[in-house]
């Protein structure tokens, strides 16, 4: 038969267990919490890295298409015709 002394140290041990495991899980909800923040902190630099590379690649697609008329006269005419030709088509 169990004695109540036993029966206390049990719950004196169970107690501590239960403290233990809270303490832990504060300490993880934190280092979570610190992570997320650290990621929400990065987005700015990857959107602007991102924005910077878009819009040389979009700078240097519009010097092209400016310079087209005076280089490729013919190509840049057809195209004018082709794209006149299929916006009249659609409507």
């Amino acid at each position: 038969m169990v004695t109540k002394a036993e029966l206390e140290q049990q719950v004196a041990e169970l107690k501590r267990q239960l403290e233990e495991q809270a303490e832990d899980k504060k300490s993880g909800a934190r280092k979570a919490g610190e992570k997320v923040k650290e990621a929400v902190q990065d987005i700015p630099d990857k959107l602007s890295a991102e924005f910077e590379d878009w819009s040389g690649e979009i700078e240097t697609a519009l010097t092209e298409l400016d310079a087209m008329p005076h280089k490729k006269a013919i190509l840049f005419a057809l195209g004018v015709f082709a794209l006149g030709y299929v916006i009249g088509r659609s409507r």
